[in-house]
């Protein structure tokens, strides 16, 4: 590690993980390499992105090509937000498309209320590569297994299929096969895939992550409510138990941003700037003193960073 090296773990989070390329422009310009990048979901299609060019400039000048193209518009992903619902995060969301929409997908025996195609259409814009061997830096995209229930770290083959299984949220996109697996969107078991950035044991992990936020003013109306908040509250317990194990967390401050509010890209640069700035003397520091983190160590760890965590989470 003479040079300033991390690993780096991008979480999933919709239009929030925008963020991440805002964070990895203040890596860049302070000339820290990232060695290996773990994403999940949309963390993952950034994480691919910057893989592929090396460049988080060049990173956000795709996305907003991607928002300008007649294939954005074709997906559905602009029109997905109900905006007589005043919650931002995505459970809220999908809960109100769904009671909407549900019913007449059923009837056609969808698998998911939009097309894998246009999906596809779109990371095309942003990837231009084929395969993950043809990126600059080490990457995987992480997936949930339906069948076995478990998280798969996708490191090879057909990188716009990976991206796509990464991201191919319940509900809204079908399934993807894929070696043997029925995949879909990493963030089901793995929202901050902490664990599969690392390469060696001594290396600087870093967590981004840019979790929702839960409606303080929730009252429930019925039993699909309840279920889906009780899954809400579920999930935001695993975030802070993977980002945790991270050596260090940044949480880009998200105020209203929806999942699906991709044209708020410039916003969610600048977040991801300011909470690297503020985190970088530490990162820094980590790599100046070359910190060997063992088994050990890492293990009586947790416990302190899993309360550090939890700080940020009771503000949001």
């Amino acid at each position: 590690m003479d040079q300033k090296e991390i690993c780096i773990a991008l979480g999933q989070g919709g239009a929030r993980s925008l963020a991440h390329i805002g964070v990895l422009q203040i890596l860049q310009e302070e000339g820290i390499t990232i060695k290996k990048i773990a994403g999940t979901s949309a963390g993952a299609i950034v994480g691919a992105v910057f893989a592929e060019t090396n460049d988080a400039f060049e990173t956000q000048k795709r996305f907003k090509t991607l928002l300008k193209s007649d294939a954005y518009e074709r997906s559905g992903l602009g029109t997905l937000k109900d905006h007589t619902v005043h919650g931002v995060n995505f459970w809220e969301q999908i809960t109100t498309r769904i009671k909407g929409m549900i019913a007449l997908n059923l009837a056609q025996s969808k698998l998911g209320i939009l097309r894998n195609k246009h999906l596809k259409e779109c990371l095309e814009i942003l990837i231009f590569s084929n395969d993950f061997s043809q990126l600059q830096i080490s990457f995987s995209a992480m997936a949930t297994d339906l069948i076995s229930g478990c998280e798969v770290e996708i490191t090879s083959g057909d990188i716009i299929k990976g991206l796509n299984a990464s991201s191919a949220i319940p509900g809204f996109f079908p399934p993807v096969k894929l070696g043997g697996y029925l995949l879909v969107d990493g963030g089901v078991c793995c929202p901050v895939p902490v664990e599969h950035c690392g390469i060696n044991r001594d290396d600087v992990i870093v967590a981004v992550h840019v979790p929702s936020k839960l409606n303080c003013e929730y009252k429930p109306e019925n039993a699909l409510d309840i279920m889906v908040r009780a899954e809400e509250i579920n999930m935001r317990n695993l975030d802070q138990v993977k980002t945790a194990r991270a050596d260090i967390q940044i949480f880009p401050y998200i105020q209203d941003v929806a999942w699906n509010e991709l044209h708020r890209l410039d916003e969610m640069v600048a977040a991801g700037r300011k909470a690297a700035q503020k985190m970088l003397p530490r990162i820094l520091k980590f790599i100046k003193t070359k910190i060997e983190l063992n088994s050990e160590s890492r293990d009586s760890n947790t416990q302190s960073l899993f309360q550090e965590c939890r700080k940020f989470y009771k503000k949001v």
